[in-house]
């Protein structure tokens, strides 16, 4: 292996994630944006992979990263020659992957099964399953090497229960969460934690394009026993945590992060 281009300390358990190197996908707007500001918080080393440039360096410049603690690197999830480069490229970089967060996903068209579209629905499953193994893949491939590492995977509400307006969407969260359990029984023996942040309706770029008129958000809204649409830092805020030593004895789980909604029907209290 060629010697690092940026050389770190080396970390202590009492550290945090204080110059861990972390893998961000998806890190261009959204949950991804948090959660390249959240590590930026936490002291880490960050990786902002997306698969246009310029946001990801947006993103690293609102996170108020030093050029010598980050990298921006553009990479498709759909494309393995593309994961394992963004791997290979954190790895030359900084010697080393501690941790990755993978956002990056997709909600696909909308509308009936019955009229959709097999080249449509291979695409969310492109990118929001077979995305989503290309990144464990290669990410614990890199861990493995060094000693291991976690591994955040992102699902959805729609993990636990169906979603009428794409159901190729729904699929592919309830397999995202399969996938991370499976990788997680694999991937203990090599000291490598693997969880799945799972979001409700969070104020992203996606959700507003999905639902671009404020009854709908409200309605959204109303959906949750808090009463209100999450912000994707409270999002990244529980994928930092899942990605850092102080959840070092999770993995194999799926946290709902959602305002309640999966926990049931809320009554009306009199």
């Amino acid at each position: 292996m060629n010697e690092p281009l940026r050389t770190h300390p080396p970390r202590t358990p009492g550290d945090g994630l204080k110059d861990a190197v972390v893998l961000v996908t998806g890190a261009g707007s959204g949950i991804g944006r948090a959660t390249v500001a959240a590590l930026a918080r936490s002291g880490a080393l960050v990786i902002a992979a997306g698969r246009r440039a310029q946001p990801l360096r947006e993103s690293l410049e609102l996170a108020g990263l030093g050029h010598d603690r980050c990298l921006a690197v553009t990479c498709d999830i759909t494309d393995e020659e593309s994961v394992a480069a963004a791997v290979d490229t954190t790895v030359s970089g900084f010697g080393r992957l501690d941790a990755a967060v993978n956002t990056a996903g997709t909600f696909g068209p909308t509308g009936l099964v019955s009229e959709a579209s097999q080249e449509d629905a291979a695409a969310v499953v492109a990118t929001n399953l077979m995305g989503m193994w290309l990144c464990l893949k290669h990410q614990s491939r890199a861990m493995i090497e060094t000693g291991g590492g976690a591994i955040v995977t992102t699902g959805s509400v729609a993990s636990f229960q169906g979603h009428s307006g794409s159901p190729m969407y729904a699929a592919t969260k309830h397999g995202v969460v399969g996938l991370t359990k499976a990788g997680a029984l694999q991937l203990a023996p090599h000291g490598i934690r693997v969880n799945a942040v799972c979001p409700g309706s969070t104020d992203t770029p996606m959700l507003r394009e999905l639902y671009p008129y404020e009854g709908q958000l409200t309605a959204r809204a109303r959906r949750a026993p808090l009463g209100r649409i999450g912000g994707p830092e409270e999002v990244a805020a529980a994928a930092v945590w899942l990605a850092g030593p102080e959840s070092s004895y999770v993995t194999g789980q799926a946290l709902a992060v959602d305002g309640g909604v999966t926990a049931g029907t809320a009554a009306p209290i009199k």
